[in-house]
């Protein structure tokens, strides 16, 4: 569930906006209405919001000053001068005038749920990652590790895993990345798992690949085993 914070000073326009909202996304639930700038401050210092709707002119401070807070907003108004204040805000997600049609409003909500949906789960698959090159001992001071951690991520988002070519669909995006050569690119990474494959205890890496490596695994079967683990 996603927490919604509204900060609006009218309470029955703010109570038609959660009863929009909740009718139509059932992965929002309201966290608090509050009427004023500062006692908006006191939640977004201490609680994990994840949509705000904000009026702009409140009568404490103006929205405007609360909307560096916090980088998923929805902000309200029918002043275009007040909207131009923010509009080229990196903070504000969106906007929205104040309201023309509830539907567009709605899509706007359900936009911006969707959009911190997807980069939650791409959070928590970098974090589990990292965990796993980590486990296995991959140093990440070496710019190698960097590498295959990026060709592990851009593998979780290809639409074609197991037809991916690595060298016309990963290797490429790498090279444009960091502005480098894809040959350096996989040799940075073929030392690093040589590093890992140096210091890591050989029985602890069979039973990590499920059969016992000769030589150290390829970045292939890294890849995919990793991948595998974290699915």
């Amino acid at each position: 569930m996603q927490n919604l914070l509204i900060i609006e000073d009218n309470l029955i326009y703010s109570h038609f906006l959660v009863n929009s909202i909740c009718k139509e996304l059932n992965n929002i639930r309201l966290y608090s209405i509050v009427d004023t700038g500062k006692k908006a401050l006191e939640i977004l210092k201490k609680e994990k919001i994840d949509i705000i709707i904000l009026d702009l002119k409140l009568p404490d401070i103006s929205g405007n000053n609360l909307s560096q807070y916090y980088a998923s907003i929805i902000v309200l108004t029918n002043e275009i001068d007040l909207l131009n204040q923010v509009i080229n805000k990196k903070s504000v997600f969106t906007y929205s005038s104040k309201i023309d049609n509830i539907n567009s409003f709605i899509d706007k909500v359900r936009e911006l749920s969707k959009e911190k949906q997807d980069i939650s789960l791409k959070n928590s698959i970098k974090e589990k990652i990292s965990s796993e090159l980590e486990y296995l001992g991959f140093d990440f001071s070496y710019i190698g590790t960097r590498y295959l951690y990026d060709c592990i991520y851009e593998c979780y988002l290809s639409d074609t895993l197991y037809n991916i070519n690595f060298s016309k669909h990963i290797y490429p995006i790498l090279a444009k990345k960091y502005n480098k050569s894809q040959v350096l690119i996989k040799a940075n990474i073929f030392q690093a798992i040589g590093q890992m494959y140096r210091t890591i205890d050989k029985d602890k890496l069979s039973t990590y690949f499920g059969y016992s490596l000769l030589d150290k695994p390829t970045t292939k079967e890294i890849i995919f085993t990793i991948l595998q683990k974290i699915s």
